[in-house]
């Protein structure tokens, strides 16, 4: 860890937070894809369930091979 630089540190921090407005967005778009056919319950859990699905893909695609 003592041979990281600032600029590693930096581009670290930008991914994490890329990955999580990503996964939000991901989220928000299959809660409102699910409002239409299951109402403001199907929203709300198509946001959480959007959320996560994201990321494990996310996570999938870089990490997973």
């Amino acid at each position: 860890m003592a041979d990281r630089t600032v600029v590693d540190l930096i581009e670290d921090w930008q991914t994490g937070f890329f990955v999580v407005v990503g996964s939000a967005v991901v989220g928000v778009l299959v809660g409102l894809a699910l409002r239409s056919v299951a109402g403001p319950p199907g929203f709300v859990l198509g946001i959480v369930g959007g959320t996560v699905l994201g990321f494990l893909g996310y996570s999938y695609l870089r990490y997973g091979r």
